[in-house]
């Protein structure tokens, strides 16, 4: 017999948020969106939302180092697992495990980390990587080290891929060789995105004209919007074919960038993102970082210069920050949760609450707190 989640507040990019229930199949997919508060008579109600829960398509956050004391740079299952389990807390059904900048062996054992999750992915999803880094501008390392950063080497790429999927690169395009590396991924249907880069403008275009179609952290690490001269940032403004990451925790960028980078871009080119550190969910303190250490204090994670060293956010905390700073509805801001994620990425399965799409799906409370989380129509997470 399928099983209902009923009564629940549908939140779906450009449709109305209103009463309905879900019903799943026996292979996981969404087999109806039944309207209204009540369930299909002699249905199998496994969940009531009582008609005042939120009802979202799993967040989708591809880019995420760790969480809960785990990093995937740690090169183990299990770490990649207990990063994949504190994502499920936040709400998060699919996530990348994102690489930091280190040795090619070092980089290998992260994906055959990730590689053995993906035979068990017993809580969030993980179908790629995302590597980030080694190929960054040593200008721009932010807390990366920039002593492995090197030219980019599709010859590496495609060793990491034969051990497990590799989805994103984010790259400083501005490097030797950077066009012909982007356009070499675009036909082995890697997406790639700048990051870490001083690129001006024209060289920005190049690397779009080969295939780059996403930013990496708006704002951070790049080139900075100037008159004479608009960079990255003026980029992400202004072209309306790139796919522009946010980390949205009021540290990274302020309250105000926030509601510039959604009226400007728009909610259809935004995708949020947690850039989360393994001392995510773990509170303030001193936590290893590599070849040094970070602090996390005030809401941010800092290396002892002073840089910060990606996030402590979690996903459901980004959602309810853009809603408080920009006023935007719901089902709006929905769309940069997971369906602009599962677009860019060809994940064509996810990302909305549709007939025959995956049962991922998140529920959150009128005050956005996660309720609970199924995969693929599975209950893998309650409050």
């Amino acid at each position: 017999m399928p099983k209902v989640i009923a009564d629940v507040l549908l939140v779906s990019p450009k449709s109305l948020i209103r009463p309905v229930s879900v019903v799943i199949d026996d292979d996981g997919r969404i087999q109806q969106i039944h309207e209204g508060h009540d369930p299909p008579a002699g249905s199998d109600v496994i969940m009531d939302g009582g008609g005042e829960l939120y009802l979202f398509a799993g967040f989708i956050d591809i880019h995420t180092h760790g969480a809960n004391g785990a990093d995937i740079s740690i090169g183990t299952f299990e770490a990649v697992a207990t990063i994949a389990e504190a994502k499920l807390s936040e709400g998060v059904t699919t996530f990348l495990p994102t690489t930091w900048t280190s040795s090619p062996e070092e980089t290998l054992e992260m994906a055959k980390a990730t590689a053995a999750y993906r035979e068990n992915q017993s809580f969030a999803r993980t179908p790629f990587l995302h590597i980030e880094g080694p190929y960054l501008n040593p200008d721009q390392a932010g807390a990366q080290d920039p002593r492995q950063m090197r030219e980019p080497d599709i010859e590496e790429i495609k060793k990491i891929n034969d051990l497990c999927p590799v989805g994103l690169v984010s790259l400083a395009v501005e490097l030797n060789g950077a066009c012909d590396f982007i356009s070499a991924a675009k036909k082995m249907g890697i997406v790639t995105s700048a990051a870490h880069s001083a690129a001006n403008y024209a060289e920005y275009r190049a690397a779009r004209d080969a295939g780059l179609s996403h930013l990496t952290h708006f704002c951070n690490q790049m080139s900075p919007l100037h008159h004479r001269e608009i960079g990255l940032v003026g980029a992400g403004l202004l072209d309306d074919s790139i796919m522009t990451e946010i980390i949205c925790d009021g540290v990274h960028l302020c309250p105000e960038m926030v509601q510039l980078a959604f009226k400007a871009i728009s909610s259809e080119r935004v995708m949020l993102v947690t850039d989360s550190m393994a001392a995510s969910h773990l509170g303030n303190g001193t936590y290893p970082l590599g070849g040094t250490t970070l602090t996390v204090k005030d809401g941010a994670a800092r290396i002892p210069a002073g840089n910060l060293a990606g996030s402590i956010l979690t996903y459901d905390q980004a959602l309810r920050n853009v809603v408080e700073f920009t006023g935007l509805p719901l089902n709006e801001v929905s769309r940069s949760c997971a369906l602009n994620q599962a677009r860019s990425l060809s994940l064509r399965d996810r990302g909305d609450i549709k007939q025959g799409l995956l049962a991922d799906l998140t529920l959150l409370t009128p005050k956005l707190e996660v309720v609970a989380v199924f995969v693929g129509g599975e209950r893998r997470f309650s409050a």
